[in-house]
């Protein structure tokens, strides 16, 4: 049986680990506001520019226009973070990322020392690592990987994305919006449209410039996500805790009921003792 100086000490890491948890709870929330303000200030315009990417994108197939280097086959991209106590999401995602690209002909790229450390243990697969200095990277840095992707006819993005503050998933998002082939095979789409500057430039710039914009705005969203579920496992964590000190000071109790009961039992056996003397 436990003593209460041992009960004491337990009961006093749990509140230390509920304080913690509280002040993870507090800093998610705040930062979980100040995302989600930004993603909704810019997801309109992320929402038009990728309509006009996918409008360029149609009418450079149709012209068999291309950026001017050749391109690659597909490349997938695992998002995670350089951080933890982010419930099981980051597993989910990762699993997720391995059961979909298994098969396919499919370069790898894992972002975040998450990915790296879990994906050895889902699956054996080859891929290349990229570790930034934040889990949303300073555009010099997000620049560097851009100039690698760009290469590829198409990208896919693996991410965690916000349903609802209690409610994350893993997502996957074709960041170049590759048209159909039957789409511009078919005569009945044209466009009565003028090209300023000229497309081929339009392809060019929407290739590099436009690409590491959205390519921003899926990290964000991915952050939202992470920030999201690191909310809901603190506030889980503080609810755990509560339930754990209950569960000790009902302990507590006991013990020092039995210690109070071996003192009043030790106390009727001296005064027996006195008495028979």
């Amino acid at each position: 049986m436990q003593t209460i100086k041992q009960i004491n000490t337990i009961l006093e890491e749990i509140f230390s680990l509920k304080l913690v948890a509280h002040a993870y709870t507090e800093i998610s929330t705040i930062k979980l506001q100040k995302i989600r303000a930004g993603i909704e200030r810019n997801r309109t315009f992320f929402q038009e520019i990728t309509q006009v990417y996918r409008m360029v994108k149609v009418a450079a197939g149709m012209q068999n226009l291309t950026s001017g280097n050749p391109k690659k086959g597909a490349v997938s991209i695992l998002l995670t973070s350089n951080q933890r106590f982010y419930g099981g999401l980051e597993h989910q995602l990762t699993k997720f990322f391995a059961e979909q690209t298994s098969n396919l002909p499919t370069d790898r790229i894992v972002v975040g020392t998450t990915a790296k450390r879990q994906l050895s243990q889902v699956a054996s697969l080859p891929v290349k690592p990229y570790i930034f200095s934040a889990d949303i990277p300073p555009l010099e840095e997000l620049r560097e990987l851009v100039s690698e992707i760009i290469s590829y006819e198409q990208i896919f993005v693996y991410y965690p994305r916000m349903q609802s503050v209690l409610v994350q998933s893993p997502a996957v998002v074709d960041l170049l919006q590759k048209p159909p082939e039957h789409y511009l095979e078919s005569e009945t789409h044209s466009f009565n449209s003028i090209f300023e500057p000229e497309l081929n430039e339009m392809v060019k710039f929407f290739d590099t410039q436009i690409t590491a914009l959205m390519l921003e705005q899926i990290f964000l969203e991915a952050e939202l996500a992470r920030t999201a579920s690191r909310l809901t496992s603190m506030n889980q964590a503080e609810s755990n805790a509560d339930a754990m000190i209950k569960d000790e000071r009902k302990i507590l109790a006991q013990a020092s009921r039995a210690v109070e009961n071996a003192n009043l039992l030790d106390l009727i056996a001296s005064a027996y003792s006195l008495r028979r003397e």
